[in-house]
């Protein structure tokens, strides 16, 4: 279900309609660690490629702020194939979905996280990556808490 803020800036509109003049709303962050809120998650699938066997992925976005207040969504994958699964580990553990001590090797449950995941808070570490000539924000790493730690951004 989407909120109203996605609903206005996601609305089709008329080729006859009227338009507002708007800036760009993309924010580019700083390399650094931030607290992150997730704000979207989709299924999706991924057909395959020369290094990966086709799987399903989930197709997440995040919202970061940065020191001034200016919130920046970042969205990633994660892929569901054997070869991935340290990363939607450190993802879930991040998110306090997993516990932060549960060891390697240690099997769980992915259904019930991915239920949990839509609102769920963590740490992020971002980097930049050009592409095209342009700058993105990227997901270098998801910040793991010290086991016991107690929850990040509380009212985020």
């Amino acid at each position: 279900m989407a909120d109203d803020t996605t609903r206005l800036t996601n609305e089709a509109l008329d080729w006859n309609g009227e338009a507002t003049a708007e800036s760009s709303q993309f924010t580019l962050l700083e390399p650094g660690t931030y607290t992150y809120r997730v704000t979207d998650f989709k299924r999706a699938n991924f057909d395959g490629s020369d290094k990966m066997q086709p799987c399903p992925m989930a197709d997440i976005t995040i919202a970061c702020a940065n020191a001034a207040g200016a919130q920046a969504d970042v969205q990633f994958k994660l892929f569901l194939n054997r070869k991935m699964q340290w990363k939607m580990t450190q993802f879930f553990k991040s998110c306090h979905l997993l516990a932060a001590d549960l060891p390697d090797g240690t099997g769980y449950a992915m259904g019930p996280l991915w239920k949990q995941v839509l609102g769920a808070v963590g740490q992020v570490e971002i980097s930049n990556r050009r592409y095209d000539g342009k700058d993105y924000n990227d997901v270098k790493a998801f910040v793991v808490p010290e086991p016991g730690a107690s929850r990040y951004g509380e009212g985020f």
